[in-house]
């Protein structure tokens, strides 16, 4: 259930510097044999927030003002994709991540998209299972599209026990 002082709303460019320490807090709870110390520390670049924020593929979840957790999305294979959402560690369990990933099916839907994408973690539970139990289900992409680069490219970055998640838009 969603805390009621949080509100999910499309992001602000005073949200974009802030956005790096969510996802730098939620980097810190994989263990290292999934994600490499050297990505722990990355970020999103302030340009692709700030063009998924002229894109409105950019939300927040909003306490008090300030973001405590945000997801952005992207056109991949014709279909919105979630590239990226975190919640900061300490506003965890709070109904941010799903209700984050009810605004991007939102959109999806508003989009006229027939489905949403994401690739995640297969095992951690607040990857993959989380995912699974919002109706998200595995798919292996197409050998040349874009997703089935981008599992390639995480694999290489480092990246393991990666999966490609659909779910289709009602």
């Amino acid at each position: 259930m969603l805390d009621t002082r949080i509100a999910i709303r499309p992001a602000r460019l005073a949200d974009l510097p802030l956005l790096a320490d969510i996802e730098r807090r939620a980097a810190a709870l994989f263990p290292e044999s999934d994600l490499p110390p050297a990505l722990r520390g990355a970020a999103l670049p302030f340009e692709a927030l700030a063009e998924a924020l002229l894109d409105g593929q950019l939300w927040v979840a909003d306490d008090g003002g300030l973001p405590v957790g945000f997801a952005l999305a992207e056109r991949l294979d014709g279909q919105l994709h979630l590239a990226e959402m975190d919640v900061d560690p300490d506003h965890a369990r709070r109904g941010l991540g799903a209700a984050l990933l009810r605004q991007v099916l939102a959109e999806a839907a508003r989009r006229g998209c027939a489905a949403v994408t994401l690739t995640t973690f297969a095992h951690l539970p607040w990857n993959a299972p989380f995912y699974r139990r919002h109706g998200f289900q595995d798919f292996a992409p197409a050998a040349g599209s874009q997703l089935a680069a981008r599992l390639r490219a995480e694999a290489a970055a480092g990246f393991r026990n990666r999966v490609a998640l659909r779910r289709a838009i009602d």
